[in-house]
């Protein structure tokens, strides 16, 4: 939970006017792909959707993925060009280490005591104690030992 509750206020921090990241050679595929598929087999999950296009995408040729790597390389190219426009405009220059210095803050610190806490400490001794009683080679006797 705690990356959770960090990533969630990275989010936050995040301009919203800030260019999104290109897509891979794999989401634009991933993208052609998932509607044949949902045609195909409507009653699939997400989870087996995404499966299938993983599978699919392992077996398609390399020309293939050659073609969604060169278009991916030109999405890429087209980022770099607004993010460069966005940062001349005076947008995520200094808005990254504002974050970065609010994540150093109190609130993080405070999110660092709350994990350690998490990690129960009664746990590891609990089967510290059951591996002590479990040390002899019998195991039959153990679980005799379990139901007194």
């Amino acid at each position: 939970m705690p990356r959770g509750a960090s990533g969630s206020s990275k989010k936050a921090n995040k301009d919203p006017n800030a260019p999104k990241r290109p897509l891979s050679a794999f989401f634009l595929f991933s993208q052609d792909e998932r509607p044949d598929i949902k045609k195909k087999s409507p009653s699939l999950s997400v989870g087996d959707i995404s499966k299938e296009i993983g599978a699919r995408w392992k077996k398609v040729t390399d020309d293939t993925k050659k073609r969604y790597e060169q278009k991916a390389a030109v999405e890429k190219q087209k980022y770099e060009q607004r993010l460069s426009e966005y940062k001349k405009s005076g947008g995520g220059g200094g808005g990254g280490s504002p974050a970065k210095a609010s994540k150093g803050g109190a609130k993080a610190s405070s999110s660092k005591k709350a994990s350690p806490k998490k990690p129960v400490g009664k746990k590891a001794p609990a089967k510290a104690k059951s591996s002590d009683e479990d040390n002899d080679d019998d195991d039959e006797d153990d679980d005799d030992e379990d139901e007194d």
